[in-house]
């Protein structure tokens, strides 16, 4: 392990909580890398440089005895039985000589919580970078892929549905707390700790041991590829993932006030195909924010299943074609009428209780829109244009 000059200075500065005395870090070239005098980092210490090739603890009695070094004593610091650094205490000899071996122990403690803390954070990155391959689809040997699953305990092989769920306003609420960190690595601290401790509620409703894929995908998103039993019946398919995402969502508004929504991407069995669910995760997840839905599966989409693939430019231009861009009132009840008229699958009696209106005053109404557009809600080849269009309307307004 190589001790960064980071890691080494923090490991000093509890150090010296327990003696007050100057303490020094040297790494495995004698250099001084860390310390509580500022004006000694960067400093050759010959003193650690005579205890890297002894291996044993120095005791320095005079200023002038060894380059770059001051009285005191110096002890290797050994992890997994490797000699890794020296760590040194500035001060009278028979005064701090009596804290030599604590703080070498000590020392060496806080050094392996750090290497166990760097494993684990690599082995986390690694993981996650595997994930993403999958995710996108991107690798080139199937078995070497696969093999590189079984490293991280993953089947590829497993059939699976994606979920994409989000956190709600999470990015706003951030901003407004890191402000008062201005600018400080500790408000990137708190950010990273924080989305860590949503990923164990999510991780939390899940087995231990169990083939589901939890990971973070951007600042406010999860991702999840949940192992489907394929013998089941799509029904039951469906409700065992509404059962377990409906206890995720109620779980993370409990304790962080935060509310989520989710889109649920189809079941594949192919490894590769696991790409296609994520993107229908997605839609399906835009789909439920501008429905201000907790969740929706992509086999619920309609047109928006493919509406999402289409830049907002073609979409607005249709809204215009179709709509027109009349912002007035007139053209606001239009709008309201269509959505209530598609709503009942255009049914007038239910339409018209829905807009707390007579039914001859809906029949007005849509015969205006007939006027305006040139479109008839009431006919159906003219009523699948207007209804395309109010589809592309919502999507565009739910992206403002």
């Amino acid at each position: 392990m190589v001790i960064s000059p980071q890691t080494a200075q923090s490991i000093v500065e509890e150090t010296v909580k327990i003696i007050n005395k100057n303490i020094n870090f040297m790494d495995e070239q004698a250099q001084i890398i860390a310390s509580i005098d500022p004006n000694r980092i960067g400093d050759f210490h010959e003193g650690a440089w005579t205890v890297l090739k002894t291996k044993e603890p120095l005791i320095i009695q005079e200023e002038d005895e060894f380059e770059g070094a001051k009285r005191g004593v110096n002890l290797p610091v050994e992890l997994n039985d490797q000699i890794i650094g020296v760590i040194g205490i500035t001060g009278k000899p028979e005064e701090v000589v009596q804290f030599g071996e604590v703080i070498k122990r000590m020392t060496e403690i806080l050094l392996k919580e750090a290497y166990i803390e760097e494993q684990i954070e690599l082995e986390s990155r690694a993981r996650e970078s595997f994930i993403d391959e999958w995710i996108e689809g991107d690798w080139e040997n199937d078995k070497l892929f696969a093999a590189r699953g079984w490293i991280h305990k993953i089947n590829v092989h497993l059939p699976r549905a994606a979920v994409v769920l989000e956190v709600k306003d999470f990015n706003d609420i951030l901003y407004e707390k890191l402000k008062s960190y201005e600018a400080d690595v500790k408000g990137e601290l708190e950010f990273q700790r924080f989305r860590r401790e949503i990923l164990n509620v999510i991780q939390s409703h899940f087995p231990e041991q169990s083939q589901h894929v939890i990971i973070p995908s951007g600042s406010t998103r999860y991702t999840l590829l949940l192992s489907v039993n394929e013998h089941s019946s799509e029904m039951k398919q469906k409700e065992k993932i509404r059962y377990r995402l409906k206890k995720i969502q109620s779980a993370i508004k409990t304790s962080y006030k935060f509310e989520t929504t989710a889109g649920i991407g189809q079941m594949y069995v192919d490894a590769r195909s696991i790409s296609h669910s994520v993107r229908e995760a997605e839609r399906a997840l835009l789909h439920a924010k501008n429905r201000k839905q907790p969740l929706i599966f992509h086999d619920e989409l309609g047109i928006e299943s493919f509406a999402y693939d289409l830049s907002e430019e073609t979409r607005e231009a249709y809204i215009k074609k179709v709509l027109l861009t009349d912002t007035g009132i007139e053209h606001a009840q239009m709008l309201e009428t269509l959505e209530c008229f598609f709503e009942a699958n255009g049914s007038i009696t239910e339409a018209a209780e829905k807009l707390f209106i007579h039914k001859n005053t809906l029949q007005y109404r849509l015969k205006r829109i007939k006027e305006k557009t040139g479109y008839d809600p009431r006919v159906l080849s003219e009523a699948v244009m207007l209804y395309v269009a109010m589809t592309f309307y919502t999507i565009n307004k739910g992206a403002d």
